[in-house]
């Protein structure tokens, strides 16, 4: 076994002095398992949720105290929580959930505001953020602070109140937790309606009384990073080795090997990201 790992991973007379696993086959092999894990992972998490699927710790009222922790470091007043915005979101995301649908507009043309004033908020402004795919409270503000659309929805001056939901459920077969945050603020003496805006870019059934046993974003990124580590530690060994040895080998393979880890690098950078509109 130890000079099986050592032909596999070390630099030797066996291998050609180049580990076994950064030879073509070797990567290609690689390759070939982490995408049929990665294949394997998307068919569980599709037919049984339960065991691997997506899980995220998203409080709506840790939402709404992010955001205005951003309106006053801008010296903005904070927006109040309401009840019917707050059920107003619960109910586009649940739209989303039933419809099977990620926009602001729904495919059969549901605007937005409707979902507000269905729920008895008759508005004067307002505005929509939504967000997907994210684990935390922070990195979905942090997301929306870091797109100028967004942003300017919620830095808004416009807005006096805000509701938030957050409901898990399926988009496009798969598992997920979306955030609908809307910002209002109530129709004034005239009766007129003056502007709404959703960020551009680009019930109850909706719910889930369950959190999968394992985190399927969490063992992808974290199989991304264990390989990034182990292959990078093989290339560095593997250059300590050739230059120890005087051996000169610059070479279309390493390219190769350049272009896998930068792949590997791409996977976690997205694996760890969600997705905001």
């Amino acid at each position: 076994m130890f000079r099986f790992l050592h032909h596999l991973f070390l630099p030797h007379e066996s291998n050609n002095q180049r580990a076994r696993v950064l030879h073509p086959m070797g990567i290609s092999v690689v390759i070939g398992l982490y995408t049929l894990l990665q294949l394997t992972m998307n068919q569980i998490t599709m037919n049984y949720p339960q065991i691997l699927g997506y899980a995220s710790d998203i409080a709506p009222e840790e939402i709404v105290r992010l955001t205005n922790l951003e309106r006053k470091s801008q010296g903005l007043s904070e927006v109040r929580l309401d009840f019917n915005l707050s059920a107003a979101a619960a109910q586009k995301a649940a739209d989303m959930v039933a419809r099977d649908y990620w926009a602001h507009v729904s495919p059969v043309g549901t605007q937005p505001w409707y979902f507000v004033s269905n729920s008895g908020y008759a508005y004067k402004y307002a505005g929509e953020n939504l967000a997907r795919d994210f684990a935390d409270p922070d990195s979905v503000v942090k997301a929306w602070m870091n797109s100028p659309t967004h942003r300017e929805n919620l830095l808004s001056s416009r807005y006096q109140d805000i509701g938030v939901a957050v409901i898990d459920g399926k988009l496009g077969g798969r598992e997920t937790t979306l955030v609908v945050q809307f910002f209002g603020t109530k129709l004034n003496a005239t009766g007129s309606i003056l502007s709404v805006k959703a960020a551009d870019e680009a019930g109850p059934s909706a719910t889930r009384n369950w959190n999968p046993v394992l985190n399927r974003f969490d063992i992808a990124k974290s199989l991304s990073i264990t390989l990034l580590i182990v292959f990078s530690v093989i290339l560095v060994i593997d250059v300590v080795w050739i230059s120890h040895r005087k051996i000169h080998r610059w070479t279309s393979k390493s390219l190769a090997h350049l272009a896998f880890l930068t792949a590997l690098l791409i996977a976690v950078a997205i694996i760890s990201k969600g997705v905001i509109l």
